[in-house]
């Protein structure tokens, strides 16, 4: 197995004696940094295709979420892809996505103009998905919800068709439905960003907080007990793309690359100087 780290502070010293080959930074890190990791290692860049762009929830409310703008704004895809036209490396794409549960009542998006635009391109009624959302709320029946996660998952795959880059990290595959990803997509590299934490978006345990009733019925059974590292590993593997998992670093970091011992590569998340203890564990 050969190791990835997503790096927050860069160590060369202690990623060549843990045997690391491979490292995301984020994207604004400095050219100078980049071009000194180069040197020993494969360099990617962090890529957030929404960023800085605005969504419309079920309830007619607007707002700014940073990294999760509108996916059917195409003059916000726009504007973030000219950010690569003077990078020279190669970048995975990160929040190609919608909210999540964790981004509350704002999990219910979006519904703005554009994505009304989208909708009728892409053969969809925005109104009767808004209603059955709506309905979905007031019954918790959540079979209502199953053409907005269709329209969601086509807006994603839409882009990806438009923007031609083939490498990202997606949530885990019992949750990626939920947020518009799909591993049946046409991909070189997936990253599952496989992570039974609650500390954050995209974990596991985190996402189930912040649901209820009978959609986290739903993902509850798709999760199916324990071993969840090794479990959601197996399912990312019927995809056609090469899977490159992603963990946190932890206490138990050795475990979790044990349950990942098919892989090819495993990228550990996230290196900072704070954290230099845990990754010692590693050499």
């Amino acid at each position: 197995m050969k190791l990835g780290i997503f790096v927050i502070d860069f160590d060369p010293e202690l990623f060549i004696k843990i045997g690391v080959d491979s490292l995301v930074f984020p994207f604004n890190t400095s050219e100078e940094v980049l071009g000194r990791a180069e040197r020993d290692f494969e360099v990617f860049l962090e890529f957030k295709p929404f960023e800085g762009g605005n969504i419309v929830n079920v309830f007619g409310e607007k707002a700014n979420l940073k990294v999760l703008g509108c996916p059917s704004d195409e003059e916000l895809r726009s504007k973030n892809l000219s950010k690569l036209e003077d990078t020279g490396y190669e970048v995975i794409l990160d929040f190609v996505r919608f909210p999540s549960p964790a981004n509350g009542d704002f999990f219910y998006s979006c519904f703005c103009k554009n994505c009304y635009d989208k909708a009728k391109e892409l053969g969809y009624d925005l109104n009767d998905i808004r209603v059955g959302v709506a309905k979905y709320l007031k019954t918790d029946n959540v079979s209502l919800l199953e053409e907005w996660f269709r329209f969601k998952m086509d807006v994603i795959w839409d882009y990806l068709e438009w923007v031609g880059l083939k490498r990202a990290f997606f949530f885990t595959p019992s949750l990626c439905f939920l947020v518009g990803q799909s591993y049946s997509f046409d991909m070189n590299v997936i990253h599952p960003m496989i992570y039974p934490e609650d500390v954050g978006p995209a974990c596991i345990e985190f996402e189930l907080s912040h649901m209820k009733g009978a959609l986290k019925d739903r993902v509850l059974e798709y999760l199916d007990g324990n071993e969840l590292i090794g479990k959601e590993f197996e399912k990312a593997l019927k995809t056609k793309a090469e899977v490159e998992p992603i963990i946190m670093i932890s206490e138990d970091i050795e475990k979790k690359l044990g349950a990942l011992s098919k892989a090819k590569r495993v990228y550990i998340f996230a290196y900072s100087k704070a954290k230099r203890d845990l990754f010692m564990k590693l050499v």
